[in-house]
């Protein structure tokens, strides 16, 4: 069975092109080859999108919120580069019917490319959402519940905890996706829609605890199609 293309968008770190090991990995164990996608045209990404099966887009800064219409509050570390780059990928793959898969940052900027927008800086009343960054742990953060029907309900029970490094989440949904998960303070953790699954925690982190299997899910669902 020849393994699926998955498409990881970069990320840039003091002016290089990066992704981090834990997806390649998290990708590579699940049945998949990894293809790092650069910035580039939107008809160079085309071409190159037409020769993959999936698409991931992984963790990163914060997306410019002027693409959700709003002036900058606490938006940090944005890179023009990388927010083109993903709303770009994100436009052709829903043209081309691409499955797409989000992570951390990669579910908020689906959400920003479909019309939703952020919260800026999530309040810090009930949970602190970066608990597990200034813990230094890979997997342990908070408790989400999944909702019932979901594409998740049939992986998880029906609350996981999870780990947990954003300050931002999603504020309006954008039309086409549902919630999946969410935190006790309300903060939406994983959404789906047509091709497209994504989660507000790190599941790349977490491959050493066999509930956290999202990408082997994920790749099955190509490999089937």
């Amino acid at each position: 069975m020849n393994k699926p293309v998955i498409a990881i968008t970069a990320r840039m770190t003091e002016l290089r092109y990066d992704v981090n090991q834990d997806y390649v990995d998290a990708l590579k164990n699940a049945g998949a080859r990894c293809v790092l996608l650069l910035p580039q045209s939107k008809e160079e990404l085309s071409t190159l999108l037409s020769f993959v099966d999936g698409i991931c887009l992984p963790g990163g800064y914060d997306v410019d919120p002027s693409y959700y219409h709003q002036p900058n509050l606490h938006s940090e570390l944005i890179e023009a580069q990388i927010d083109r780059l993903d709303l770009d990928v994100i436009e052709i793959a829903q043209e081309k019917k691409i499955p797409i898969f989000g992570i951390c940052r990669g579910l908020q900027i689906i959400n920003v490319a479909l019309g939703g927008s952020l919260i800026q800086d999530i309040p810090k009343d009930i949970l602190d959402h970066n608990i597990s960054f200034k813990n230094k742990t890979k997997d342990r953060g908070h408790f989400v519940s999944i909702v019932k029907e979901s594409k998740l309900h049939s992986l998880f029970k029906e609350e996981i905890e999870v780990n947990s490094y954003h300050h931002q989440a999603i504020d309006r949904l954008a039309d086409g996706l549902t919630i999946c998960a969410v935190s006790s303070d309300g903060i939406i953790e994983a959404i789906e829609g047509e091709n497209i699954l994504a989660v507000q925690w790190h599941p790349e982190r977490m491959t050493q605890d066999g509930v956290f299997n999202i990408l082997d899910l994920w790749i099955s669902t190509i490999i089937q199609k």
